[in-house]
């Protein structure tokens, strides 16, 4: 075989419809697609045409393995025999920016650009900060014994540019319980589009949590349980069968794996209840004829139905509270004087309870929204941040850099909270997760904010954290743009408040980082604060107390003015 010379042809070819996706300066608005279980029309790959140039062979191959197949026979024959054998697709998928076409030179073809990301072989999304080297790969074209130009150097799995990725495969939020089996948590992966990947969801159930945060999740199965089919019908129910040691599943086991698959499977666009067979058995687990919804497991759900549309501020020496959607001046004041020099605040998801930082950062105090009173949770010194979790706990930010961070006061007891797996620094924002487990921080230190998530496991009496996942220095938060609030807008979508050059984005973005879409504002100046709260409110606030209130995507309007601090349930 001949390697690949004699040619000075610099390929510009690219597949109508292919959208660029920026890797620097601010993101680019677009409207988020719906995570689909079924595309619809599915555009099979087309094999390599007869005598077509290097060029096109390496483009043709790029463009086959965004495409599922089985196997994926169609990007094989874009291979020399030899590369085929040892190519292996499912060993995970690297993702590269957009707008970064292969090279073609008298040397051979070559692709160089930034890496935006990478799925393991389970899925599981890593970013690649803009700092790392470019991605650069030799794709090594040889002539094969019928004389058609082949690829000899492959990638060891898929390479997907970011515009295909994001058309072709899909976030599931593939869910577990936590440690203490209480609450399901979205542990999310990315899996292709159609029916592979519905039941590449389910084989990730059954293998359970990653690795990184697997501490935060249930134990593995016990049963060896394999996914054998799942198939979706026209009104939503998705049928999964299962085969392997099913009998040894318990019917108590059988439920809760059920809740797992049911709130997974329903991430996906088009599916709305599930039946589950094991072994051509129908599970007696849903409705007299097997049928498993969400409303059958909201106990566990990891996200609680919006209780309270109250929006709490502190405003003129005092908390205040309104409707969203009432004019400013319906503001209430509740609590008169207790409160004094108070700095933050945090109202309880039903917004019954506040909770309030005072007297210079030296106290947490709760205040009982219809009666008034307060009450002294803790006395220490530099409180600076307070939240509720779901499972009706504070935990409380120091300003400190490192040892004790963080406190927790759970019923009335403070627990000890440990935060050696985080970055050291300040902790300038905190946002616990609807399912009260994961936690988004942006993390201060030496004039650098970082922005991450963790996941807190609960042992005991004690308090941990584990999985540190980095989200800043990344293609959509690069280095320009600082980190300085966060918030959760649904079970696993962040809203995030960057500044760039003194000027206010808010994006929205996966908690793995993955997919981001700016949201605005376009003509404020808010830097201070973000508070984001269930069904989609989110509330911008500047130093100089005046905020604006989230409408639409790039639509803000002015609402109250003198405010230090906002919180919503």
């Amino acid at each position: 075989m001949r390697r690949l010379g004699g040619m000075a042809v610099c390929l510009a070819m690219v597949l109508a419809g292919c959208v660029a996706v920026p890797t620097s300066g601010p993101v680019e608005r677009h409207s988020p697609a719906a995570e689909q279980a079924n595309p619809g029309v599915e555009i099979a790959p087309v094999p390599p045409a007869a005598d077509a140039p290097p060029g096109l062979i390496v483009e043709g191959f790029l463009h086959a393995m965004a495409t599922y197949q089985d196997g994926y026979a169609v990007a094989r024959q874009f291979l020399t025999s030899a590369a085929s054998e040892l190519w292996q697709p499912e060993a995970g998928v690297e993702i590269y920016a957009a707008g970064y076409p292969p090279q073609v030179s008298d040397s051979g073809v070559v692709l160089t650009a930034p890496l935006i990301g990478r799925l393991n072989a389970q899925g599981s999304f890593t970013t690649v900060s803009t700092s790392a080297p470019q991605y650069l790969h030799d794709f090594g074209l040889v002539r094969d014994a019928d004389n058609q130009w082949r690829i000899s150097q492959p990638p060891r799995g898929l390479l997907i540019s970011q515009s295909l990725f994001v058309s072709t495969w899909v976030r599931a939020d593939v869910c577990f319980w936590d440690a203490t089996g209480t609450v399901l948590v979205p542990d999310p992966r990315f899996v292709p589009k159609g029916r592979i990947g519905l039941l590449d969801t389910v084989r990730a159930v059954l293998m359970g949590p990653s690795s990184l945060t697997a501490a935060a999740y249930r134990v593995p199965l016990v049963a060896q349980l394999q996914a054998t089919a799942v198939s979706l019908s026209a009104n939503g129910l998705a049928e999964v069968e299962l085969g392997g040691a099913t009998d040894e599943l318990g019917q108590e086991a059988k439920r809760r794996l059920a809740a797992e698959l049911v709130w997974s499977l329903t991430s996906l666009e088009g599916v709305t209840a599930i039946r589950i067979r094991g072994n051509g058995a129908l599970w007696d687990v849903g409705d007299s004829a097997g049928l498993i919804t969400t409303a059958d497991n909201m106990t566990g759900a990891p996200v609680q139905p919006l209780v309270s549309d109250q929006v709490f501020v502190l405003r003129d020496g005092a908390i205040q509270r309104l409707g969203w959607d009432a004019p400013a001046g319906d503001a209430q004041p509740l609590g008169a004087g207790v409160v004094g020099n108070a700095s933050t605040i945090a109202a309880r998801s039903d917004g019954q309870v506040v909770a309030v930082v005072t007297d210079g950062g030296t106290r947490l105090r709760t205040v009982q929204v219809r009666e008034g009173t307060a009450r002294v949770e803790l006395a220490a010194q530099g409180l600076a941040l307070v939240r509720w979790t779901r499972q009706n706990e504070l935990l409380v930010a120091l300003e400190r850099t490192h040892d004790t961070r963080l406190r927790m006061v759970r019923n009335a007891t403070t627990v000890p909270v440990r935060t050696d797996a985080l970055p050291t620094g300040r902790i300038r924002s905190l946002a616990v997760a609807p399912d009260g487990v994961r936690v988004a921080l942006v993390i201060e230190e030496q004039g650098r904010s970082v922005l991450g998530t963790t996941a807190m496991v609960r042992e005991g009496d004690e308090v941990w954290f584990t999985g540190w996942r980095e989200l800043s220095g990344t293609w959509w938060a690069p280095s320009t743009h600082r980190p300085v609030d966060v918030g959760w807008s649904d079970a696993a979508e962040l809203l995030v408040l960057l500044t760039v050059a003194g000027t206010p984005q808010v994006v929205r973005v996966d908690s793995e980082g993955a997919v981001a879409t700016a949201v605005g504002p376009t003509d404020s100046s808010a830097t201070a604060q973000l508070a984001v709260g269930g069904a989609g409110r989110a509330v911008l606030r500047g130093s100089d107390g005046q905020t604006w209130r989230f409408v639409d995507d790039f639509t803000w309007e002015p609402w109250l003015s003198k405010v230090q601090h906002v919180s919503m349930p």
